[in-house]
C-alpha cells in the first residue's frame, strides 16, 4: 500500500537532525573557527591573475556588489564572506585537515596558495579595509 512496484523496499524512516540546534552549531563553529565552513570558492587561474589583473579586480568587484545587494546587513555569522582575511581561519583549517589526511605533503600557508591573487586584489583589499 505504498503505491510503488511491490518489489522496492518500504520508505524509510523520517530523517533526524543530526544537530538538534544547528544553528547555534553553525553560529559556534564560526566563534572556533573564524567562519562558516567554506561551501563554495571563486578561484582564478594564476596565469590571468599575472597577465590581467584588471579581470580579477572587476570580478572582485562585481561579487562584492551582488553580496552587498542580496545582503544590506550581512548576517551572523556572514555566509558570503570576502577576502583573504574574512577566510583566513576556514582556509587554514582546510590545510591542516588537509595535512593530517596526507592529501597534502606540507602545510602551505594561505599566502603560498593565493599569491597571484592577493597581488592583483592589493589595492582593492587596501581600498576596503
Amino acid at each position: 500500500p505504498t503505491g510503488g512496484p511491490a518489489h522496492l523496499a518500504p520508505p524509510p524512516a523520517p530523517l533526524a537532525p543530526v544537530f538538534p540546534d544547528a544553528a547555534a552549531a553553525d553560529a559556534q563553529w564560526a566563534q572556533t573557527h573564524g567562519g562558516i565552513p567554506i561551501n563554495h570558492m571563486l578561484v582564478i587561474r594564476s596565469h590571468i591573475a599575472q597577465e590581467r589583473p584588471d579581470v580579477v579586480r572587476d570580478i572582485y568587484r562585481m561579487f562584492l556588489a551582488a553580496k552587498q545587494a542580496a545582503y544590506p546587513t550581512p548576517p551572523s555569522p556572514d555566509p558570503v564572506r570576502f577576502g583573504f582575511e574574512a577566510c583566513r581561519g576556514s582556509l587554514e583549517a582546510i590545510i591542516d585537515y588537509s595535512v593530517q589526511q596526507k592529501l597534502i605533503s606540507r602545510r602551505f600557508s594561505v599566502e603560498e596558495l593565493f599569491s597571484e591573487t592577493r597581488g592583483a586584489l592589493h589595492a582593492e583589499i587596501e581600498k576596503r579595509s
